[in-house]
């Protein structure tokens, strides 16, 4: 009788299975035949061989069924969203975007249930975890290890709970993640430490920390181990797998093809689950020596790439790219059936975007090109927002301009919304009831969401990280940021809630139009307009929260998921025309496919530094003015949003002036209002350009184009040459005042606003001083430079220990 691999030749030879399989097939039907006929008769080693190889194959083919035929149900629903009458290439870009909304919204409700866990352990102003004993408590109930700290366990179980419902939405649109009792947590491999390692190092170390009772083994569909030791030879095979599949980031299974479509999600997180290691004391040596982040971080990423993953199916199915790319076909198709030239070059142009999009959705486009080159200039970048950023805090003040202008847009009043961001700043009791209804800051999940507003999504090493985040934090910026975000969205709830009772075309009209807007309809409103889901707070006020409303509601759990998904998406949606932070468009437009690690990637990665909130804030005001159905109403609504970021970019330049030691500016000056202009629009660096060729970091218009990191290498460059070619002509050099220069503008926490005065009068000047023998004569130049062209004097004059006297605020009415 002819055995198993004869059987599948012969199914290769008829076309019966791709060569691929069959060829894995054969081989793992001949590894398992070598492992048991060492315990066994031949004939019997290979009926238990075949056995294994069925069982393994058939759940495999289970798995990719129901992958494929939620790929199927995508391909529907393109053809439904892509062919009407109404479809244009328009259409993928804003489904991109709300697939980012619905990611940002299943990520705020899974950290609504982690609240405790994050104020208890979440990283402190110095990027240290605030409490490492709770935190690897709170491991060891992860896997499963009972310890005597109720905190960590009543953590534990939240986690689990989320990684429960997350592993449940993920199943639902394609996943493949079975229910694992005690999984403890994934790690967050570090590739460079495992590459320089090399396998037989790592295997080493690896080997006896995993659970091999625990792990399957894809060939046989069953353990590795039972109660013992493991076959030797499939343990490494399986490691040697393993190993590859991490540190060539999946290439060692997949060949270069002008296939489109990149590897489905549906089993990656599988993938994720395969080392289970025997207890949290393992997992945390194993994370030291090869993780790539700490537990907490490992939690929080593991938890929200879920979400990503999540939002990812559900819009474009098991297989994201392949998705998007059936997407941009069936628009190909109608534009070529209608013989529209113009629609066909639209859609090449705004496909090539959504690709694009889809990449930094993904985070393929976030995949270094070269990882050394990558790490240096993202970790420069995060050395010089430490430097550069320390007063963004007192920019910010325009966001009461930007939350005004979307408050009114939806109905709600604008004072309520100011009114409540003050009360959450200031009042623990009102953070309280906020995390109550499911809303809990950004940056206790992640410390570089504040940042991200201008400088967008960065990775770069953890050190340098930290020297960002601590400018972020002690400045303000990351509070204020937070509490801004929280109070849109209850006071949205409140409004929203003010609508129950009534029926969908009864509704406050902006509101309706909002809700519109994110793809809520009548049907899906009737479903949230339930009473005895709002949340009641102790005041008796009443709001739409979406994590609560999760829990409230009647409606079975999994229409009530995906109905809850989309309503904070639309939260989501107008808390981005609020509080702008980085487009996804945007970025997309200004980075395109780029790599890190590549010259041009670089490039304009450090050009895009500090430009994110403004382009953010013109593409979504630039799609709210044209929604708008008259040209008069389109007119208002842009003079009084251009009106109040005006008046408020004005109060941030003269804030900014009086960090800076110096009197506020005179206001009777068209200069200082295309300044303010500038800095209400969120592109305050270019303010300076209104009244000096230079900015005053002392670039010009094409290093300020060029983004921080080409200012610093042509202010590197410039002290080398100008002082080379001073000394070559016998003439004085400054290098002493061009390093104390350097220091001022580039030394970590410089720019701090509370501190940043003093610092400056008392470290750089004085190094200046000791540096530069015409320091002084530099002085009083300046200061002359200063009046001449801006009409304002230092309160605190250079060089002095102590101001000589208060800012003078009369020079707001005219230069004296």
């Amino acid at each position: 009788m002819a055995n198993m691999n004869d059987c599948l030749q012969v199914a290769m030879d008829n076309g019966e299975i791709d060569l691929t399989r069959g060829r894995d097939a054969q081989r793992a039907f001949t590894e398992l035949v070598d492992r048991y006929s060492a315990s066994m008769p031949l004939h019997a080693a290979q009926a238990r061989a075949a056995d294994d190889i069925k069982v393994a194959t058939r759940r495999a083919a289970n798995s990719r069924a129901h992958s494929v035929i939620e790929q199927l149900k995508t391909a529907q629903r393109n053809q439904a969203i892509y062919s009407g009458a109404d479809a244009t290439p328009n259409l993928l870009i804003s489904n991109l975007e709300r697939t980012r909304f619905e990611r940002d919204g299943i990520m705020k409700q899974t950290h609504g249930g982690l609240a405790a866990f994050f104020q208890a352990n979440a990283r402190g102003i110095f990027g240290n975890p605030r409490n490492k004993a709770l935190l690897g408590d709170v491991v060891r109930e992860l896997h499963g290890e009972k310890t005597a700290n109720a905190h960590a366990a009543q953590m534990a179980e939240a986690i689990q709970q989320a990684q429960t419902r997350l592993r449940t939405l993920f199943n639902a649109h394609g996943g493949d993640i079975g229910d694992l009792a005690d999984f403890g947590l994934p790690h967050v491999h570090d590739v460079a430490k495992l590459r320089k390692a090399g396998f037989e190092a790592w295997r080493a170390d690896v080997f006896d920390r995993i659970d091999w009772n625990r792990i399957t083994d894809t060939q046989t569909g069953k353990p590795f181990a039972l109660g013992g030791r493991p076959n030797r030879a499939a343990a490494d095979r399986f490691l040697k797998d393993v190993y590859e599949g991490i540190t060539t980031r999946g290439w060692n299974k997949r060949e270069a093809s002008f296939a489109p479509g990149g590897k489905a999600l549906y089993n990656q997180r599988a993938d994720a689950r395969i080392l289970h290691f025997k207890n949290a004391d393992e997992w945390m040596a194993y994370n030291k020596r090869f993780g790539g982040t700490n537990p907490f971080d490992s939690i929080v990423s593991h938890l929200d790439g879920m979400a990503r993953d999540i939002a990812l199916m559900r819009n474009f199915g098991p297989n994201p790219q392949a998705g998007l790319d059936h997407a941009i076909q069936v628009l190909e198709k109608q534009a070529n059936l209608a013989l529209d030239d113009k629609m066909a070059a639209k859609l090449s142009a705004k496909a090539k975007l959504a690709r694009a999009m889809l990449a930094h959705l993904d985070g393929s486009g976030n995949v270094p090109a070269n990882h050394a080159w990558a790490a240096f200039l993202a970790g420069t970048r995060q050395m010089l927002t430490s430097a550069q950023l320390g007063s963004a805090t007192l920019s910010a003040v325009t966001d009461l301009a930007t939350v005004r202008m979307a408050a009114k847009a939806v109905g709600m009043n604008p004072n309520n919304t100011i009114s409540r961001a003050t009360k959450l700043i200031a009042s623990h009791a009102s953070r309280q009831e906020a995390a109550a209804m499911g809303y809990v800051a950004d940056t206790l999940a992640d410390a570089g969401s504040a940042s991200a507003r201008y400088l967008g999504d960065v990775w770069s090493p953890e050190i340098t990280e930290r020297f960002s985040n601590f400018v972020m934090k002690a400045s303000g910026l990351n509070h204020w940021t937070d509490m801004n975000r929280i109070a849109f969205q209850m006071e949205f709830g409140a409004h929203l809630a003010q609508q129950v009772g009534k029926k969908f075309d009864d509704m406050d009209p902006l509101m309706r139009g909002a809700l519109e807007m994110g793809g809520i309809t009548a049907d899906d409103w009737a479903k949230i307009a339930d009473p005895a889901a709002l949340f009641t707070a102790p005041n008796g006020s009443k709001f739409i929260a979406t994590k609560y409303w999760l829990e409230a509601t009647s409606l079975p759990r999994a229409e009530a998921e995906g109905l809850a998904i989309r309503l904070q998406a639309v939260f989501e949606q107008q808390m981005e025309f609020a509080i702008p932070s980085v487009s996804l468009e945007g970025r997309a437009k200004f980075i395109g496919d780029s790599a890190p690690g590549t010259i041009g990637g670089e490039l304009l990665r450090s050009s895009a530094m500090y430009k994110n909130y403004a382009i953010s804030l013109t593409l979504n005001q630039y799609r709210r003015i044209m929604a708008l159905e008259t040209k008069t109403a389109r007119a208002i609504y842009a003079a009084q949003l251009v009106g109040g970021m005006t008046i408020m970019g004005a109060l941030a330049v003269q804030l900014k002036e009086l960090s800076k030691g110096r009197d506020p500016r005179p206001m009777d000056d068209l200069g200082f209002w295309g300044a303010a202009m500038a800095q209400g629009g969120g592109i305050g660096i270019f303010g300076d350009f209104f009244k000096s060729e230079t900015s005053r970091a002392g670039g010009g218009l094409a290093e300020t184009l060029g983004g921080p990191v080409v200012g610093l290498a042509g202010d590197l460059t410039r002290l080398v040459a100008s002082n080379t070619t001073r000394a070559l002509n016998d003439e004085n050099t400054y290098v002493g005042r061009d390093i104390s220069n350097l220091a001022r503008r580039y030394m970590p926490l410089t720019s701090l606003w509370p501190t940043r005065v003093a610092l400056d009068r008392w470290a750089w000047d004085n190094l200046q001083r000791f540096l530069d023998p015409e320091a002084e004569a530099q002085f009083r130049r300046a200061e002359k430079r200063q009046q001449r062209t801006y009409g304002n004097a230092s309160w605190w004059a250079r060089g002095d220990l102590l101001p000589r006297r208060a800012p003078d605020l009369s020079n707001i009415a005219g230069a004296n």
